[in-house]
């Protein structure tokens, strides 16, 4: 949306407050909760502010449809602006309106630990779509490769240690593919045929 890439480092400036972050978006959550949706997914969520804001729309303005809120990281422990990945979600906690929580458009390599700390602070489910792995330079205005798994290799080596750390929804965010979701929705079948074999 700005060409600076502001909406996602959360660096908006001293003169952006949760209130100004509710005025922008009173016009467009009730559209979309109009619009049939069975879901708002309120996503790349880069600080508490931007949080709070959708929380207190979703009560204010009486929006009933199931939401969710994905945080963005780049380091693993905070979100983007540096504001507390556990503050963040006990925000998103305390919202009745929001049935999960997690983290989108983050490197595979950070997921891990965030579930976790997400864990500690909600017993929602926890949502996770992470990107490629790849850099995005807002300079050059190029993804940057990363020497991460790709397709496959990311869901036979990753899925199963997120879903035991809590996660329980899964998919992809910047530079995954339909491969991607392929081999994710491959791993999780063959995880759910090994439990129902094992109980059987």
């Amino acid at each position: 949306y700005l060409a600076d890439g502001s909406e996602y480092s959360g660096n908006y400036g001293d003169a952006v407050t949760v209130e100004t972050l509710k005025d922008f978006h009173t016009e467009r959550v009730p559209i979309l909760a109009n619009s049939g949706a069975d879901l708002i997914a309120f996503e790349t969520t880069p600080n508490n502010i931007k949080a709070k804001a959708y929380a207190e729309l979703l009560e204010e303005e009486g929006i009933d449809i199931p939401a969710w809120f994905s945080f963005t990281s780049k380091d693993g422990i905070n979100v983007v602006s540096g504001d507390s990945i556990s503050e963040c979600t006990s925000i998103a906690d305390s919202c009745k309106q929001v049935v999960a929580v997690g983290i989108n458009c983050t490197p595979p390599r950070f997921i891990h630990g965030l579930v976790s700390l997400i864990r500690k602070v909600t017993s929602k489910p926890i949502v996770i779509y992470p990107n490629s792995g790849e850099t995005y330079d807002g300079l050059t205005k190029q993804w940057v490769q990363s020497s991460g798994e790709v397709d496959e290799e990311f869901a036979d080596i990753v899925i199963g240690k997120w879903r035991e750390a809590g996660a329980s929804l899964f998919g992809g965010c910047c530079r995954t593919t339909p491969n991607t979701i392929r081999a994710i929705s491959r791993v999780l079948s063959n995880q759910k045929s090994s439990a129902i074999n094992e109980d059987a």
